[in-house]
């Protein structure tokens, strides 16, 4: 499984964040030979730290945004591939520095690729974007990969911006000198490890570990969950594809749950909390200061129908998952670098079982 990725030098952008610490981990476990850079860690526990990335030379903290380094880490590494993952992740972050969410995702993106356009070399780009790029104004809440792009808040707006400049380009520079690109809109990820601020499960934990009520902005509210794992490896099973030559060009894919996991927050607030043996009556609701869109559900058809890939964790294994690595982090003891281990050869056992 993965086999392609056995030798093959990856770079990751955004390699320090939750998502690129779980990439490099599981990449290295499949043999690649991974190289990657982001910025230092803004909490305390982070990923990064605990996997021992930060010990690994491979590895730098080094920005986007800073002038030169794309082109010579793509010329020093010449990566079989590469996953972009840099970006500034948080809606409510956007609404405190949109010019800040603004540079980094649209402008440390075109730094990147005026890096590609120039050193041809790197044959194969997947830009990790988000499902929140879909125009949300008309009133829809399912989105098939041929929706319209658009934005309310700036992060939205920032990740439309993303794929649109991404497609632009592919077609206008990309394309000629034989660089395939592929867009992955992935829906909202939970899983152990992430700590960020005003996210719904680290903002769960933080407050369970702390002794505090759970304090929730938009009960209501509909995403489309999914667990790490999940996304991760429908990203590398698309990077597969593309190193063993089946896809070619310029392709967008969404990845997310299955359509009848429609989960609120208050209902993944509740489950989780129960997992951790939490009454229901220390979740207190407060009204958000800043806009988010209510439902927004994925169609993720077409990975499937090209690929055969969907998510194999439903809703509640992701909850399973999720909290049990965070009560082995806080509560037992364990390793958690080996119980991470552990919790991934289980998820592949049962990827592999459904691939039989």
């Amino acid at each position: 499984m993965f086999e392609e990725y056995k030798d093959r030098k990856v770079l990751i952008t955004g390699a320090t964040g939750f998502k690129g610490a779980w990439l490099t981990f599981i990449l290295k476990r499949f043999g690649a030979e991974v190289h990657g850079f982001g910025l230092n860690p803004d909490t305390e526990p982070n990923l990064h730290g605990i996997f021992g990335h930060d010990k690994d030379e491979k590895i730098q903290i080094k920005n986007i945004l800073e002038s030169g380094y794309t082109d010579y880490i793509v010329d020093e590494i010449k990566p079989d591939i590469l996953f972009h993952l840099a970006s500034q992740p948080l809606v409510s972050e956007s609404y405190k520095d949109p010019a800040g969410t603004f540079s980094t995702n649209i402008t440390g993106l075109v730094n990147l690729l005026e890096t590609l356009r120039r050193k041809s070399q790197t044959k194969n780009v997947v830009v990790i974007t988000s499902d929140k790029c879909y125009s949300t104004e008309y009133g829809k809440k399912y989105f098939s990969e041929e929706d319209p792009m658009g934005g309310l808040d700036p992060y939205s707006a920032s990740k439309a911006c993303a794929e649109i400049v991404t497609k632009s380009y592919y077609n206008s520079f990309l394309k000629e000198v034989g660089i395939n690109v592929v867009t992955a809109r992935a829906g909202n990820i939970v899983g152990g490890g992430d700590w960020s601020k005003d996210r719904l499960i680290p903002d769960i934990v933080k407050a369970i570990s702390g002794g505090r009520d759970i304090e929730l902005r938009n009960p209501g509210a509909i995403r489309p969950w999914q667990h790490v794992f999940d996304a991760l490896c429908g990203y590398l099973t698309i990077g597969e594809k593309m190193l063993g030559g089946k896809l070619r060009g310029f392709k967008s894919y969404n990845f997310g749950p299955a359509k009848n996991e429609d989960f609120n927050v208050l209902r993944i607030a509740a489950k989780f909390a129960e997992k951790f043996g939490i009454s229901g009556k220390r979740i207190v609701i407060n009204n958000p200061d800043f806009y988010e869109t209510e439902i927004l559900k994925l169609d993720t058809g077409r990975v499937y129908r090209d690929y055969g890939w969907k998510s194999v964790w439903n809703t509640e294994e992701c909850l399973e998952a999720s909290a049990e690595w965070y009560m082995k982090f806080y509560y037992v003891g364990t390793k958690i670098t080996e119980f991470s281990e552990m919790q991934f050869e289980n998820y592949l056992s049962k990827l592999s079982d459904r691939a039989k």
